[in-house]
């Protein structure tokens, strides 16, 4: 089978064929259907994201069953599913605690598609446990936005229900950015704004016609300063973009009592300046984001279940584009160019 993979030790991403995998005890054999470009996979090539010295790509992936393996139950060939990448190893202080995120033998340590072989392939092996049954309102397209809606449910989660009348920044407008702007909406806030450097990006905001503003961030801080803060500051400021001269800059845009949800992956020696009075004298918290402990269950069979039909109806005008798994190459350079706000192969 033909599969993407990266070689950290050769410093190259490759196109290669590679023998069909089997199931063992407990796994099943996905062919897969669709799997997205995640950002994190672009860390990952640019050695800002640590992974697998060799490892096929694809954490963000739907399929159809192929092979059932020994002790698997609940499952039949030909169910229509997606994949959580993600699980701890259920026997630390932190799988105790619910912290799956932060397991220590597992969580990021094993996560398919950056640590094991994933989903940008023809066929990818998954414990049947990590593995998802799709409804039948969510295509497998859809399916294979589940996992970065799920991380995008835990970001929600511990935003802690802001009130409908929060005035709210979302910094970013590529994928991340979209859904979250999709979220927000499909939960009933209607004061929401995106910051976006690029035209392209914003008219795409502009296309979702969810009636929120999508303006240039010289704009904004143009239009806001230390006294009108309390006017034309945010209550919620979602980061989307993991630049951090970026989050920087909004940081100080937060009014009091606001929150700062950062949920765009930094490369890790970055640092930002905040001042620590501000946070004191507003009450400000931030809040962080690690991929999606128990919260793919949710966004199957509610959010992606809830918006299959209106806001995850249209790839075209979420940005995303399909290409041929020979043209990784291309959909990676739209990607980087922010032509397209997501690239998924489509089998």
């Amino acid at each position: 089978m033909q599969a993407i993979q990266w070689d950290a030790k050769a410093d190259v991403l490759s196109l290669v064929n590679v023998p069909v995998p089997t199931a063992g005890h407990g796994q099943v054999v996905i062919k897969v259907a669709y799997a997205g470009v995640c950002g994190t996979d672009l860390h990952i090539i640019q050695k800002e994201f640590p992974a697998a010295e060799k490892v096929i790509l694809g954490h963000e992936f739907s399929g159809v069953i192929e092979e059932i393996g020994p002790g698997v139950k609940g499952f039949t060939t030909g169910d229509r599913v997606c994949v959580d990448p993600n699980r701890g190893c259920g026997n630390c202080r932190e799988c105790f605690k619910a912290q799956t995120n932060h397991c220590q033998n597992g969580g990021l340590r094993t996560t398919i598609g950056i640590f094991r072989n994933g989903g940008m392939a023809n066929f990818c092996v998954v414990p049947s446990e990590m593995v998802h049954q799709l409804p039948v309102e969510v295509t497998l397209p859809q399916g294979a936005l589940c996992e970065p809606l799920s991380c995008i449910l835990r970001g929600w989660e511990n935003l802690n229900n802001p009130s409908l009348d929060s005035r709210i920044l979302i910094l970013g407008a590529g994928i991340i950015g979209v859904l979250w702007s999709t979220i927000f909406h499909h939960k009933g806030y209607r004061n929401v704004t995106v910051s976006e450097p690029a035209e392209g990006r914003r008219n795409r905001i502009s296309a979702l016609e969810l009636g929120y503003q999508a303006v240039h961030p010289d704009e904004l801080k143009a239009n806001i300063s230390d006294e009108n803060i309390r006017e034309t500051g945010y209550d919620v400021i979602v980061d989307c973009s993991g630049f951090p001269p970026a989050i920087e800059q909004a940081f100080s845009w937060l009014r009091s009592g606001a929150t700062f949800v950062q949920f765009g992956c930094c490369p890790p020696k970055e640092k930002i300046s905040i001042s620590p009075f501000e946070i004191f004298s507003k009450e400000l918290k931030i809040v962080g984001c690690l991929i999606n402990p128990f919260t793919m269950v949710n966004t199957v069979e509610g959010l992606a279940r809830g918006m299959a039909g209106s806001y995850l109806k249209d790839f075209s005008r979420l940005g995303i584009k399909m290409f041929r798994l020979q043209e990784y190459q291309e959909a990676i350079a739209q990607l980087k160019k922010g032509e397209i706000s997501k690239a998924m192969f489509e089998f």
